[in-house]
């Protein structure tokens, strides 16, 4: 027994065991420049300084077996650092593949910390870890394949995916496409227009300015103070919306898995296109109804007519309401 605990007191000595790496560097910079990043695993994070220099700090760890099979992981593994013009590029990929002699506990962590002018483009790979960019203003392309994406205040087109992680974008500016297959989606505030996607989680769109077309195949959606054309679709959740813009814009709320709640102001005109197969439809405001009258179904004009308010479920009930 004794000799049964040594054993693994031994083990778990070498599990521990890790090689650090720490590179740090500098580089005079202009607004307008470009950060290109292709890293193999780590997490990235990007913001704003003052002046006009890009700075550079990556912290690398691994654990292996025996410190010359960390030192021979970092080995194959570089990164790279150059600059041209004004495009600073970081990558980081292996020089061989399957590396077969590195068998048993493995781990691998990196953060990349880099500051660069208030104007300034990114373009961002990494298959193991988050990105977060902040405070910035240019064109931002993100591609991770294990983590979350995580935006706040960017002025500028965005277009962000994630295999692995939840999407949060606070009070961005711009063109917005974020799309996830591993967690949900949660923007508040900004403006422009918006396409989020996701497989694998709930969406929540609030306090936005501009055309927003939200959908998701794992859970429910939540918009609420959306100004501009609203489109959500889900197959595995509700939907609740709160509009409380003055004028009506374009509505059209669909799912398969749940019902669908629209909170909207009394005095919104508009052309209400309501059905389900799933439970009945009501509604608070009052319905010029176009027809014959249906427990499953509500058409016609509210306050007039207007925009098209377009609701539809397979798999629960449709409430119109007023805030």
């Amino acid at each position: 027994m004794k000799l049964v605990l040594a054993v693994l007191l031994a083990a778990g000595a070498l599990a521990c065991a890790e090689t650090k790496e720490q590179i740090n560097k500098s580089f005079a910079a202009q607004a307008g420049g470009k950060l290109l990043m292709d890293i193999e695993f780590g997490s990235i994070e990007v913001t704003t300084n003052a002046g006009n220099e890009v700075t550079i700090d990556i912290l690398r760890k691994v654990s292996r077996r025996t410190k010359a099979e960390e030192q021979e992981f970092l080995a194959d593994h570089p990164v790279t650092i150059s600059q041209e013009d004004g495009t600073v590029k970081i990558t980081s990929r292996a020089k061989r593949k399957n590396l077969g002699w590195f068998h048993g506990f493995q781990r691998n962590e990196g953060r990349y910390t880099i500051s660069v002018p208030p104007e300034f483009d990114a373009q961002l790979k990494t298959a193991g870890g988050g990105v977060t960019i902040s405070d910035l203003t240019g064109k931002f392309r993100v591609e991770t394949s294990g983590g979350g994406l995580h935006f706040s205040r960017l002025n500028g087109p965005l277009d962000g995916n994630t295999s692995g992680g939840g999407i949060r974008v606070i009070d961005c500016e711009g063109g917005l496409k974020v799309h996830t297959s591993g967690g949900g989606i949660d923007l508040r505030g900004g403006s422009g227009t918006l396409e989020g996607g996701t497989s694998g989680g709930s969406v929540t769109v609030s306090d936005f300015r501009g055309p927003t077309h939200v959908e998701t195949s794992g859970g429910g959606i939540h918009i609420e103070n959306v100004v501009g054309r609203v489109d959500g679709s889900t197959s595995g959740g509700s939907i609740t919306a709160r509009l409380s813009s003055s004028s009506a814009e374009e509505v059209r709320l669909e799912t398969s898995g749940g019902g669908v709640t629209l909170n909207v102001p009394s005095s919104w005109a508009f052309d209400l296109d309501a059905e389900t197969s799933g439970g009945s439809v009501s509604s608070e405001l009052p319905v010029a109804v176009v027809g014959k009258a249906a427990h499953s179904s509500l058409h016609g004009p509210v306050n007039g007519g207007g925009k098209a308010v377009f609701l539809r479920t397979s798999g629960g009930s449709i409430h119109v309401k007023r805030l």
